[in-house]
């Protein structure tokens, strides 16, 4: 964790500011120890919005150019919540700058650029955060932490679903744009469950076959995934992005037990076939107090760009197999 010194209050310049910006800022008023200074969006309708939705924004400095706005304030550190292309150049300026970043998802589109944004943290020696919120969540802390312990012995077995109607909510977006978005919903809400498959098991794909369906899209609407991982296990990702309601589902097997995702709840599975609901997990944060914590040297960063990276390797992985035509594809490749 880096040395906060005498430092009590993190100033933030917000780069981008529209519907999730404005999450996070929500979030923020909660952490006392942040203050934001300014606002960098080229949209004036969202920079309105945020200073009608937060009144204590109303004298805040505004920026059509994020540039312009490292160049003009004092900040300790930004927060990014742009078009995912956009990252990777706006993450490098702020590092250059001196300053922490945290990022929405995902970190960048290619695995190249991630590489770049990591070795940009560690010569800088600033914080790097990456949005993912369920690192947060004590439903996933704990299937992490027991799968970690070795208890359930060792994981040979992932499968998740994620039912969305993603090609419907996004349409006529950047979302669906490839220059702005760098790819589709498995790029976009599909990143969290390959995150959360990473984050929980702590086993990494080795391979990878995967199908998609563009829906008459412009980007990935639909992912049919298999993938191989570096221990021997087998597992799958299938993305539904054309799906009238949201479903999504994890299945984890392990040798000694397993754990089952289903509709908000936990079951965990014991190596006797008996099965319980987790409840009452306590605990729980998300990744703005986290940030401030950690760039005060509170608390380690929880959702880190190393993860983020492997996310994306993933993902890079499955856009190629698809391109192939479902030939399988090593990560040791991309």
């Amino acid at each position: 964790m880096p040395n906060s010194g005498e430092m009590t209050t993190v100033r933030l310049g917000m780069i981008g500011c529209g519907g999730i910006a404005r999450h996070h800022m929500n979030q923020l008023r909660e952490v006392p120890e942040a203050q934001i200074v300014a606002l960098a969006d080229p949209s004036d309708e969202q920079i309105a919005r945020c200073k009608r939705d937060f009144p204590a924004l109303a004298d805040v400095p505004v920026f059509a150019d994020y540039r312009e706005m490292l160049d003009k304030v004092e900040c300790d550190a930004v927060e990014i919540s742009t078009p995912h292309t956009q990252h990777t150049q706006q993450v490098l300026d702020s590092f250059a700058k001196g300053l922490h970043v945290m990022c929405e998802k995902p970190l960048a589109t290619t695995t190249a650029d991630c590489r770049k944004l990591v070795a940009a943290m560690n010569e800088t020696g600033k914080v790097g955060l990456l949005a993912y919120q369920r690192h947060y969540v004590p439903m996933y802390q704990v299937i992490r932490d027991r799968i970690a312990s070795g208890a359930y012995g060792e994981v040979n077995f992932f499968s998740a679903v994620l039912g969305q109607a993603w090609k419907r909510g996004t349409a006529g977006s950047w979302r669906q744009d490839p220059a702005l978005s760098g790819g589709g919903q498995i790029n976009d809400s599909g990143s969290h469950v390959v995150d959360m498959m990473l984050y929980t098991t702590g086993v990494l794909p080795a391979e990878v076959t995967a199908y998609q369906d563009n829906r008459e899209t412009p980007v990935d609407i639909d992912s049919a995934v298999s993938i191989k991982f570096e221990n021997g296990a087998l597992g799958n990702i299938s993305v539904l992005g054309d799906f009238p309601a949201w479903h999504e589902d994890f299945t984890i097997g392990c040798t000694r037990g397993g754990f089952l995702v289903r509709y908000g709840e936990l079951t965990i599975v014991e190596n006797d076939g008996s099965k319980y609901v987790a409840k009452d997990l306590r605990g729980g944060s998300n990744p703005d107090r986290n940030f401030i914590n950690a760039i005060l040297g509170r608390e380690p960063v929880l959702s880190t760009f190393e993860a983020a990276l492997e996310v994306i390797h993933f993902t890079e992985a499955v856009w190629r197999s698809a391109e192939l035509g479902g030939k399988p594809v090593r990560l040791a490749d991309i």
